[in-house]
């Protein structure tokens, strides 16, 4: 039995070696130690390490590497502007079931498609996540591709629930039945987010539950009904609940193979299957074997796993409830049998809710009030009324070709959201949280193991452990605490990785502003909502598309106090009235807090030869203030602009190298009267212009320290009010394989 689990603790031990192999080695003899009164577990342990991280030292790397160059086969399942979501059906070069591809060529919903595209390289900024997109090169049209049966069975339920379910419920529905999740409307998806029911939106154990229970009952149902002497002779070789158990499995085998492939899904399937195999076989499983079991067969074929926030969140949370599960049964004979089930429900959802908090607060950056009381009401609502009846009209319609009574479904989903709606507008329903540094997540994750270790491993000094692991909680929580409380005060300037385009976030005791957009706004997008930014300034130096191509993106995420700019620019979006825009020139100084924003170009009686609304010569170049260090921003201004500007104003500490490190903005007399400690260029990897050039990188490396977004990711340069300067990159903030000290320092780092 402890096979399995000490495989899986292999495994997990072999992927934390690779970055802390001093650490784990120390852990593990400590771990190996604490079974030295049973030599099988121990041996088992040193073992499993060994295997674990020999494994890992193969497959991790080999398959986390995206071939550049991706061919396949697949169709098309959907689309948002010129983002395409393509189920893969066939291909040598890639794991992936879906795949997302950037064209802009138009492609035809619906239809079977031979692709060859390449995998974009993803920036490197902090709180970005999601997978890199995939770059069309060639698509050609396949007539004569047939999808598979599952596929066409899968797409069959999802149009006949559009069809049928009204638009608001339909997409939550096709989530919950088969797994895709692309038509939720967002308010309904924001509701379930504050109210923690999000995991109903993924095909997981409940689900399965439900199906095999349904089942179970019916064909047990059917079984005992047979003539007395056809269930005489079953019954010599199989009981009615094995042979019920028995033709239940192919429906269960059925549903894992309509619903899109995830790891929750996997993982649910998985131990679904051993329990099935426990009924048949007449034995019980231990909870902790089958999580093991699955989490074992998931790595074993994906290791690169281990990073993916599903599978995290939900083996933490299946973990949570078989730990509650096995608490409770220590203490339900001293509870009244009246509550007994209420208060099992209420420890589970809330045993659940902990152990998954962290790691939400630390991705998504919010933790759910409300999550125990909405599971116990509108969770139970849409859980065990709406979704099993919906799931029988299902398996009605696939017989029939008849989906009946949509209005009562209609009626029963449309109550459970107005509950749900009005939990999630309670002001404090969730609450947003700070970023935290990974360190304060893997503190609070070590007394959770800690605990589990005491609970199930250690007979005495349990009281002791349990205390100890407390103590670790609250340092989790203090560490970032602390860090924020001597953070705030500070100035934070982030240059984003935004590819051959610029952004920038000015972080001020006074709050957000943003300079430029970059081709998006995503990046920015992300950044901004970690920090739960509502309001801000926008700071648009240059019309052209990668300053301020993601204009209308930051319009619709953020309430724009004001925007600055230089009166040559036309919108692609008209801003609302009630948004103040002020046009900039030379000589004008905006005062916001302690910060001084101070314009040095354009100006009225400017002339440039390439003179034109989008030129780059009147790009918009301005000084900022804040403590006792000076940032000079110049967008992508020319040499005939930087030419114009008074040398008293230029002496700065920090400066952003124009146009990307062009050698068409390169002045050598501008830098010898800056001055600058500290340049900055923004520019993307392998752009086609060759930015920044060579000899423009060799002349300013004689005067500053570069730093550059296409090699160090996202740049932040942190000023304290003695005028003190920090510069920390997102590629140093990265772990490097087998640095230990390194490695642990950088778990403090907080954006």
């Amino acid at each position: 039995m402890p096979v399995v689990p000490c495989l899986v603790s292999g495994i997990l031990l072999g992927y934390f070696f690779t970055y802390f192999p001093v650490i784990t080695i120390i852990f593990s003899i400590l771990l190996i130690f604490a079974f030295k009164n049973n030599k099988l577990i121990a041996i088992l342990l040193f073992i499993s390490m060994l295997f674990g991280i020999l494994y890992i030292s193969i497959t991790y790397c080999k398959d986390t590497v995206e071939p550049e160059n991706i061919s396949f086969t697949g169709y098309l399942k959907n689309k948002s502007g010129n983002i395409y979501e393509f189920k893969v059906s066939c291909s040598s070069d890639t794991k992936k079931t879906i795949l997302k591809l950037y064209s802009n060529e138009p492609l035809q919903e619906g239809q079977t498609y031979k692709i060859q595209c390449i995998i974009g390289k993803k920036h490197l900024n902090p709180y970005q996540y999601g997978e890199p997109l995939c770059f069309l090169k060639t698509a050609q049209l396949e007539e004569n591709f047939q999808k598979t049966a599952v596929d066409k069975i899968r797409e069959k339920i999802n149009k006949k629930i559009a069809e049928t379910i009204n638009k608001e419920l339909s997409g939550t529905l096709i989530a919950m039945t088969t797994g895709e999740r692309t038509s939720i409307p967002i308010e309904i998806q924001e509701d379930f987010r504050k109210t923690g029911l999000i995991h109903l939106l993924s095909i997981s154990g409940a689900h399965f539950s439900l199906l095999f229970t349904v089942c179970f009952l019916i064909f047990k149902f059917l079984i005992k009904r047979l003539p007395y002497t056809v269930l005489l002779k079953i019954t010599l070789y199989w009981k009615p609940s094995q042979l019920a158990t028995f033709f239940t499995f192919p429906v269960i085998l059925c549903y894992f193979l309509i619903v899109e492939p995830n790891y929750p899904t996997s993982r649910s399937f998985i131990m679904a299957t051993l329990f099935m195999i426990g009924v048949l076989s007449e034995r019980k499983s231990l909870w902790i074997f089958t999580v093991s079991f699955a989490c074992l067969i998931i790595l074993i074929f994906q290791p690169q796993a281990i990073k993916d926030i599903s599978f995290q969140l939900s083996f933490l949370a299946t973990a949570g409830i078989g730990f509650a599960s096995d608490i409770y049964k220590k203490f339900k004979d001293k509870i009244p049998k009246k509550i007994s089930y209420l208060l099992l429900s209420l420890f589970i959802s809330i045993s659940a809710t902990v152990i998954t908090a962290p790691l939400i607060v630390y991705r998504f950056h919010y933790l759910s009030l409300i999550s125990p009381l909405a599971n116990l009401t509108v969770g139970v609502l849409i859980g065990m009324v709406l979704f099993p009846l919906h799931l029988f009209f299902v398996v009605v319609f696939l017989i029939t070709g008849y989906y009946p009574l949509p209005e009562v479904i209609d009626f029963i989903g449309t109550f459970s959201f107005k509950i749900m709606h009005t939990l999630a507008s309670f002001k404090y329903s969730s609450i947003w949280i700070p970023p935290i540094p990974p360190m304060a997540l893997a503190i609070f994750y070590m007394a959770v193991f800690i605990t589990l270790f005491g609970f199930y491993c250690l007979k005495k000094k349990k009281t002791l452990i349990l205390g100890f692991s407390m103590i670790l909680v609250l340092t989790s929580i203090l560490i970032p605490f602390f860090m924020h409380i001597k953070d705030k005060e500070s100035l934070k300037i982030t240059f984003l990785d935004v590819g051959q385009a610029e952004s920038v976030v000015l972080k001020t005791p006074s709050g957000f502003f943003l300079i430029d957009t970059g081709k998006t706004g995503w990046e920015a997008t992300q950044f901004l909502k970690a920090y739960d930014v509502k309001e801000l300034i926008l700071i648009i130096t240059h019309e052209q598309k990668d300053h301020a191509g993601g204009f209308e993106r930051i319009l619709e995420n953020f309430q724009i106090k004001e925007i600055w700019d230089t009166g040559y620019i036309n919108y692609s979006k008209e801003p609302a009235n009630d948004i103040l825009i002020r046009h900039l020139e030379r000589g004008d100084v905006l005062k916001v807090g302690s910060c001084s924003f101070t314009v040095l170009h354009p100006y009225k009686g400017f002339w440039s030869p390439s003179l034109s609304r989008d030129s780059n010569e009147v790009s918009l170049i301005f000084k900022f203030q804040c403590f006792k260090k000076t940032f000079l921003f110049t967008s992508d201004a020319g040499i005939d602009a930087l030419q114009t500007i008074p040398v008293n104003y230029l002496k700065s500490e920090v400066v952003k190298i124009p146009h990307h490190g062009s050698k068409r903005s390169f002045y050598p007399e501008f830098y010898k009267v800056t001055e600058p400690e500290i340049c900055i260029i923004s520019a993307g990897k392998q752009n086609p212009y060759g930015h920044p050039h060579k000899e423009v990188v060799e002349n300013i490396n004689k005067i500053c320290k570069i730093y550059r977004t296409d090699e160090d990711g996202a740049i932040q340069i942190k000023e304290l009010p003695d005028g003190s300067l920090r510069v920390q990159t997102f590629k140093n903030a990265m772990f490097k394989p087998y640095e230990d000290w390194e490695n642990l320092k950088k778990l403090f780092i907080l954006w």
